[in-house]
């Protein structure tokens, strides 16, 4: 039996604690006998062993048997699927010559790790189960999930199944913190060298440049083996040319001289193609540029030809004016405009992804927007919860004095056959949710055997009670539109709301509804939609619903744009947040934008959506009514106006003849601008690793070195997250900071100098994932890991990770408890030794019941003849005197004889020596018996007792 100490530090002070409890002894006058003193001193010297034991962490090594094996597969993009059979193979095949006692578990890892089997006894590993991110490989974070998932007791072994092209994390670090715990690892190498592989590294080319300079777009290229390949040019996606080029092994750089005319942003694309190439998924990359001239406006429109006027009156004042009716993709295409104008756009049709998108190039990059009104836009067009609205300084909800006519939404939900069918239900149930005003009404019939209400048409509120009801909901394959859709239209018919709305979501399976049900529908004025989406019907049941209703038939294939497609339906019952009536505007504060107008010359418009101005929002203009028709203010590094009508013929038709119309909108163009200054730092982006990298050198105009500057970069991914990060400063002028790119696109960065305010605007694009970097598996990091980790590299094939190097190992039970509860135990008969005295007869009396049971031949103990006690004694007198007759005393029995002769004045009394009288004679007594008095016999019982404490 082995122990250890987890604590053993403490084990310092039991010396100290053992001289103490021995000093106090031997100075110790308490008067008890010598075999208590000594006893009192043992149980004090066991409780001070047992305290700094259990403070020393006192720990019994228990012997285990046993090997827990935990299985790392690699799911990676770079390991082939036969290579993955080969994986699972090798588990079920090395499972089968475990020992009894052995166990394993299985994890998969990839961009990040997964348990697909804890540790157990069985497994047959048939198929994997569990999901991971494919377009990375984090050795590390499997070796640090493998380590956590041991239990405590048994050898612990990991084995690695992968090809060692490691690109995030440091599988050695994470390594070296499992192997304190006792965790040996075993590697089996997989993967294939591909050969033949072409890969296009980098394109690297200015991020900006000035109207007509020359400069390169330099293309960094690399091949297993020298051999012939074509590269292909592509700018804005139109073809530049191809250029036939001769590879060398290893790395290559080709430069192509470039010169850009106009103003604008740029994508250059490169292609590179050679024959027997294995894997073309590494073999393009895309690059960005921005030339600057003139500021540059982009206009977004519904209808751009109905905006000319508007595109017009922005190119006179010196502005680059692009009017387009598709949202830009990329966030790198956004920030290289100076501003952006939406027209008459709802929510749905830009979408969440693109209205995110926007922004983050208003807030981060100081994009300017001007969003101007119409039928589509504000409250009328699903704004209320958006990015949009959180960017514009007006909000959708109105303030009390203002009481707009409500309207009511009810849905038909049917579970549609399409993969995900009720996830997207509860999406678009959401998505039109946030879409209403509290005092809007909404409604949800579906149909799960009966048709029944999600919940009954009422007022949205504070929405959190609907929106517990959409995250249950689970509609069924109802057999018939018409009782779901009877009982809409009874609550939409029974509502006072203005604008009445009924949506028909489904696959187009069930049963159309009667024609009289449809016409009573469209004659209380409810308008009817439908969304078909994995239709495997003939649309003709849910296209026909539409005509008849008045509505909209939305046929769709991306479960994606269905949530979009319901705020646009949603927004049909918010229209009442209109106001077409023709109103003069109304100058209500000086303002840039509003310079040199006198408050006289605004012309007539007609009409306006109603909104509510944010706290910290200027309204230079409003309308008759009070409501804001021009509202702007700072929205982080961008400004943002809100025009609430439209700059077309329908409101302001008397707008575009106007003198000052030019004017006016060149005006907030200006004031909108981004307003960035530039800073002058030297720049370097790469990627390393799976890990973006910034480097900053900062020099002055002096060639000095910038020092301790307060510089900050702000990150964007391709989806749209931010990041802030500090860049740190590592050298003279020398500042770094490293971020994650675990998503394929474009990383647009800013850096930001905190003190000045000037900024720089960076990009990284990120062509393909790094799976796709290494044509072979690294050996080598393999081969380090085995070795470190104390294992070896295993052959699939022969050898076995439950066969080889197994050892005995320990679990450590803890004794500290145990320790401190005999401290507890013993302290109190401690303190029972020392202060309480028991005679050995009562002694024998308290233990005669325990005796009898643990000694049962001794028989039970004979009772004394006589008790010596005090009361025996007297009852004994008592009883004797009681059977004696009584005598009646004499009235003479204290009278003398004789009389008796006193002496005279002067005459001597007789002296001791002189003879007795007769009278003075003692009467004779017959002889007693020799019994000792009652007193005698207390005494020496007390001189026994005291004899006895001596001896002890």
């Amino acid at each position: 039996m082995t122990f250890q100490f987890s604590n053993p530090i403490w084990l310092l002070a039991l010396p100290p604690a053992v001289a103490w409890v021995l000093w106090l002894f031997w100075k110790s006058d308490v008067q008890i006998g010598a075999g208590r003193r000594w006893l009192a001193l043992v149980l004090r010297l066991i409780i001070v062993l047992a305290l700094c034991l259990a403070m020393g962490g006192l720990q019994w090594r228990k012997p285990q048997e046993g090997m827990t094996v935990f299985y790392m597969l690699d799911r990676s993009q770079s390991i082939p699927s036969p290579q993955q059979d080969v994986e699972r193979a090798f588990v079920n095949q090395s499972f089968k010559a475990k020992k009894p006692t052995d166990s394993a578990g299985v994890l998969v890892f990839g961009a990040d790790a997964s348990i697909e089997t804890r540790p157990n006894s069985q497994i047959d590993l048939r198929q994997i189960q569990a999901v991971v991110g494919v377009e990375r490989t984090d050795i590390a974070s499997a070796l640090r999930l493998g380590t956590a998932a041991f239990p405590e007791t048994g050898q612990r072994r990991l084995v690695l199944l992968s090809d060692g092209n490691e690109n995030v994390g440091d599988a050695m670090s994470a390594l070296a913190a499992a192997l304190p715990l006792g965790v040996t690892l075993d590697v089996v190498p997989l993967g294939t060298s591909r050969g033949n592989d072409v890969s296009v590294r980098k394109l690297t080319l200015p991020t900006t440049v000035k109207k007509g300079q020359t400069f390169d777009v330099k293309i960094f290229a690399q091949a297993d083996k020298e051999q012939s390949a074509t590269i292909r040019l592509y700018l804005n996606d139109g073809s530049l040319g191809e250029q036939k080029v001769q590879l060398n092994a290893g790395k290559n750089l080709f430069t192509f001289p470039q010169t850009l005319a106009e103003p604008g942003f740029y994508k250059y694309d490169v292609q590179l193609d050679a024959p027997g190439d294995t894997v073309p998924q590494n073999n393009h990359a895309t690059s960005f540029a921005t030339v600057r001239g003139n500021p540059r406006v982009l206009i977004i429109s519904s209808e751009p030809a109905r905006d000319a006027e508007l595109a017009a009156a922005l190119q006179t004042g010196k502005l680059e004016v692009k009017v387009v009716d598709k949202f830009p993709q990329t966030l790198a295409e956004l920030q290289s405009y100076d501003t952006i104008f939406l027209s008459n756009l709802s929510a749905g049709d830009l979408g969440l992804d693109s209205m995110r998108l926007l922004e983050s190039a208003v807030r981060d990059f100081g994009v300017g927007l001007v969003c101007l009104g119409g039928d589509q836009t504000y409250a009328a067009g699903g704004y209320r919860g958006t990015p949009l609205e959180a960017m514009l300084p007006v909000e959708m909800e109105l303030n009390s004095k203002k009481v707009l006519p409500n309207g009511a939404l009810a849905i038909v939900c049917h579970a549609t056959e399409f993969p995900g069918g009720n996830g997207w239900a509860r999406d678009i149930a959401f998505a039109a949710l946030e879409a209403l005003g509290p005092s809007d009404e909404m409604g949800i019939v579906l149909w799960d055997g009966n048709n029944h209400w999600l919940f009954p048409l009422g007022k949205v509120g504070t929405k959190t009670a609907m929106g517990k009801a959409i995250s249950g909901m689970n509609p069924g394959d109802m057999p018939s539109f018409q009782a779901p859709m009877e009982a809409a239209y009874e609550s939409l018919a029974k509502s006072t709301a203005s604008l009445k709305h009924l949506i028909v979501f489904s696959d187009g399976d069930p049963g159309a509804p009667t024609k009289s049900l449809v016409q009573d529908i469209v004659t209380h004025k409810i308008t009817i939609s439908t969304v078909m989406i994995g239709g495997h019907v003939a649309p003709d049941t849910m296209s026909w619903l539409a005509a008849e209703g008045h509505g909209r038939f939305w046929a769709v294939d991306s479960a994606s744009d269905l949530p979009q497609i319901f705020v646009k339906e949603a927004s049909v019952i918010l229209k009442s947040a209109i106001f077409e009536e023709p109103f003069k505007p109304q100058l209500k504060s000086a303002s840039e934008a509003v310079k040199g107008i006198g408050p006289q010359e605004y012309p007539q418009l007609l009409g306006y959506v109603c909104t509510t101005p944010k706290g910290r929002a200027e309204v230079p203009l409003v309308t008759e009514k009070g409501d804001p028709l021009l509202a702007h203010w700072q929205y982080g590094l961008g400004r943002t106006v809100a025009f609430t009508s439209d700059a077309r013929s329908k409101w302001a038709a008397k707008w575009l003849s106007w003198g000052k119309f030019q004017q006016f909108w060149q005006q907030v163009a200006q004031w909108s601008l981004r307003r960035v200054d530039a800073a002058d730092f030297n720049t370097e982006v790469a990627v390393e690793k799976g890990e973006g990298h910034v480097s900053i050198e900062a020099i002055d105009a002096d060639g000095h070195y910038r020092n301790f500057l307060n510089l900050q970069l702000l990150v964007v991914s391709p989806k749209g997250e931010r990041q802030i990060l500090p860049l740190e400063q590592t050298g003279p002028g020398h500042y770094d900071a490293t971020f994650p790119t675990k998503e394929v696109g474009a990383y647009l960065m800013n850096m930001t100098d905190r003190a000045t305010g000037q900024s720089q605007a960076l990009g990284l694009s990120v062509n393909y994932s790094p799976e796709f970097d290494d044509s072979g598996p690294n050996t080598s990091l393999l081969r380090r890991l085995a070795e470190l980790g104390g294992g070896k590299i295993l052959d699939p094939e022969t050898e076995n990770p439950f066969a080889h190097d197994r050892k005995e190992t320990f679990q450590p039970l803890d004794l500290r408890d145990w320790l401190l509860k005999l401290a507890i135990l013993l302290f109190p008969l401690d303190v029972a030794v020392r202060r309480i005295q028991i005679d050995r007869a009562e002694w024998l009396r308290a233990t005669k019941t325990l005796r009898r049971w643990l000694m049962p031949w001794q028989g039970k103990a004979r009772p004394k003849e006589a008790d010596e006690s005090l009361s025996a004694l007297l009852a004994t007198r008592g009883r004797v005197r009681s059977e004696r007759t009584a005598v009646e005393p004499s009235p003479t029995l204290f009278e003398p004889e004789k009389p008796v002769s006193l002496p005279e004045s002067g005459q001597a009394a007789p002296t001791h020596g002189s003879e007795p009288t007769q009278a003075s004679k003692p009467v004779d007594k017959p002889p007693a018996k020799d019994q000792p008095s009652v007193t005698s016999r207390l005494l020496d019982a007390k001189r026994r007792a005291q004899k006895r404490q001596d001896k002890e």
